[in-house]
């Protein structure tokens, strides 16, 4: 396949369209799919051209960035906290601490702050284990604050919580589901922290298979604005403006296997969701629409050996890149059709005993790769695999994904925000 077909099936020949603000407001990016094609990054890395500041406490969620200032959730102290930088020099700009914590089972692969922020222009909203879910502004004033878990259901999730909030027909929408308590999807009134909506996700599972740490995405489905949630072996999709479930697709667990909890969330591209489940196992390719039970039909392909437990794929137009993240083939990286399934190519980062947590990024045709350890790889996508690998050791535990704007690289570590460019 020559190259130009190639990356016009990833949307990496430069700009698409519009050329967006650059911004970060979510987790996964302003496409939510951990893709930006018109955006470019940071192409080598040197000490000289970085900065790095210290941050609260050990947490894991994502930054997000607004015109040149970078949000991070953490903990000070025993206290959820949020604190703003700015991204050219890196000096803290304000901290806001909101109130007590609560730690989940562990400390080394989890924190209070998993759920990244989300950020619409105006305010920051966050999510903390605690159950606050809290609006604040860009000078750090506090709007709203309310407790989820008391709004709605009580957290019963046996590891930390971490699913991220996303927009959804006007609403602030959290996915909530765990073995064992109450599974469902609650929406919060942007301006006022109200109860919008909620919808129960009722599915029968066993042991973990029910506690899910994956987020939903939003996309356009059937020409409605479709939340799609994935968990407890069912992946499903909701109307944005009432929660209602519109479609639902299982047979991901038909062995009825107790320990398949979920981790890394779906990716979409051109109508299908590549869902990444079994522990690092098994990868698919879901037809998303229709009418109630879809499972029959949906199922588009599936392949063993090379999926993903904790890293999220990057998808755009017709490819989706995933990485594995654990057991004997770490740190392999697929570029699959998202339609067929095919294989374009796999290549293998440097062997190491370290896992990766943090989910790739692809920014132009560049992508970029967090290891647990803090070793940070970045590479050209090519039709034969990944060009022109560089490397560059943090030498801090990295959790949280990378963030590329205005021509910078930020990741957040153990302790510290840093940035390369």
């Amino acid at each position: 396949m020559r190259w130009r077909e190639f990356a016009l099936g990833f949307g990496v020949l430069g700009f698409a369209g519009t050329v967006l603000a650059e911004n970060w407001p979510g987790w996964r990016g302003p496409h939510g799919c951990g893709v930006v094609v018109e955006r470019k990054g940071p192409t080598e890395f040197a000490k000289e051209r970085s900065w790095k500041t210290k941050i609260g406490a050990r947490a894991c969620s994502t930054p997000v960035v607004w015109k040149g200032r970078v949000f991070v959730t953490g903990l000070m102290g025993k206290n959820d906290s949020v604190q703003a930088f700015d991204l050219k020099t890196g000096k803290e700009v304000w901290s806001k601490e909101l109130g007590p914590a609560k730690l989940g089972r562990t400390q080394r692969i989890g924190s209070s702050a998993n759920s990244s922020p989300i950020i619409d222009g105006k305010n920051v909203f966050v999510y903390f284990k605690s159950g606050r879910v809290a609006s604040l502004n860009m000078e750090g004033e506090v709007a709203w604050e309310i407790n989820f878990d008391e709004t709605f259901f009580p957290d019963k999730i046996l590891w930390d919580k971490g699913s991220s909030p996303v927009f959804a027909g006007g609403n602030i929408v959290i996915a909530s589901l765990q073995q064992g308590g109450t599974s469902y999807l609650g929406a919060l009134d942007k301006k006022t922290g109200r109860k919008a909506w909620m919808t129960e996700r009722p599915f029968d599972t066993v042991g973990e298979n029910g506690d899910t740490y994956s987020s939903p995405f939003v996309v356009d489905i059937d020409g409605v604005e479709t939340i799609v949630t994935w968990g407890g072996d069912h992946l499903t999709g909701h109307d944005a403006k009432t929660g209602k479930q519109i479609w639902f697709c299982g047979g991901f667990n038909p062995k009825t296997q107790r320990v398949w909890r979920t981790i890394a969330s779906p990716a979409h591209a051109n109508g299908v969701a590549v869902v990444v489940y079994g522990r690092e196992d098994w990868v698919a390719g879901i037809k998303m629409g229709g009418k109630g039970d879809i499972t029959e039909k949906a199922w588009l392909w599936n392949h063993k050996g090379w999926g993903s437990d904790t890293s999220t794929p990057a998808a755009h137009k017709t490819r989706a890149l995933v990485l594995t993240d654990r057991g004997k083939a770490r740190g392999t990286l697929t570029l699959l059709d998202v339609m067929t399934g095919k294989q374009h190519w796999q290549a293998t980062l440097p062997k190491s005993v370290q896992t990766y947590c943090a989910s790739p990024v692809v920014i132009g045709r560049t992508v970029y790769v967090a290891r647990q350890d803090g070793m940070i790889f970045a590479a050209q996508l090519g039709e034969a695999g990944i060009e022109n690998l560089r490397e560059f050791n943090l030498e801090e535990g990295v959790i949280a994904s990378p963030v590329v704007v205005d021509g910078k690289l930020l990741i957040r570590t153990d302790g510290h925000l840093v940035c390369l460019w």
